[in-house]
């Protein structure tokens, strides 16, 4: 009788164990459901725009950054080719760029073909975007009123800001100077010679480390959205180009444009990857 009350008592909590099991597997499923919809509906809105749209894979091992652009990390990010930013054609300066994540940082890199590599600024937040840079602007809550800046120079030289109320295409004057990101890293690689004007370079990549913290938010959950964009100025040798991840549509080129940011989704891992097509 005891040994058959035990098998009894023993096979009703198994029992027990199964039901919060599949409740607990419910759960899950609901909960994946509920992102599934949400990124359908930030993807849907996304492509709707006719704007950019990113999958950005999270990766369990970063990038060094080191300019070298050699990492795991960065074959598995998808490329990107920067257009011109006036129009949205072809730029005749190739421009590749790709980003991922962790749980610290947004990671960012660009390739540049460039046959002149020239920069005069040497100091952080001198006007690098005066001269040619790679930037990045990012608004982790999409709020297209405020968002954040980053360039960075062939010579290294970075330039942050916290940007409030952009007017006509730039900085309003509640732009938060002087501001830097805590904890942000670049490296950059050139494959020539730097301001050497009389040869012909073959271009130059960058690497950038944005901590999540240096923003003043929290690592993004999987299938969640932030407004974006990407930008390279090239001004020798003649024409000039400002190139663009998404494009501003805006004649003079102008950055400052945050209602045409592309989306970026950020992905899980290999194999979790969200519901944007």
């Amino acid at each position: 009788m005891w040994r058959s009350g035990l098998r009894r008592r023993s096979s009703a909590g198994s029992a027990q164990g199964g039901t919060r099991a599949r409740r607990g597997e419910r759960r899950s499923m609901k909960a994946s459901i509920v992102v599934f919809l949400l990124t359908m509906l930030g993807s849907t809105a996304c492509l709707a725009s006719g704007l950019a749209c990113y999958r950005c894979p999270k990766v369990k091992v970063p990038p060094t950054i080191d300019g070298k652009l050699d990492d795991e990390a960065w074959k598995i990010a998808p490329p990107i080719t920067l257009v011109l930013s006036t129009t949205g054609e072809p730029a005749t300066k190739r421009t590749i760029a790709r980003m991922c994540w962790d749980d610290a940082n947004l990671y960012v890199s660009f390739e540049c073909q460039d046959t002149d590599i020239w920069g005069t600024y040497t100091k952080r937040d001198d006007p690098v975007y005066n001269e040619e840079v790679v930037e990045v602007f990012a608004s982790p809550d999409c709020d297209l009123k405020h968002y954040y800046e980053f360039n960075v120079s062939p010579r290294n030289v970075v330039f942050d800001a916290d940007v409030y109320d952009p007017v006509n295409g730039h900085p309003g004057a509640k732009t938060s100077h002087p501001w830097n990101c805590e904890g942000i890293r670049t490296a950059v690689c050139v494959d020539g010679t730097l301001d050497c004007r009389t040869d012909t370079d073959k271009g130059w990549t960058a690497e950038l480390a944005i901590p999540f913290a240096g923003m003043e938010t929290s690592a993004p959950k999987i299938g969640q959205r932030w407004r974006l964009n990407l930008y390279r100025i090239d001004l020798t040798p003649e024409p000039a180009e400002f190139q663009a991840w998404s494009p501003t549509m805006h004649n003079p080129a102008a950055f400052h444009i945050p209602e045409r940011f592309g989306t970026v989704f950020f992905e899980g891992t290999a194999g979790c990857r969200s519901a944007m097509p």
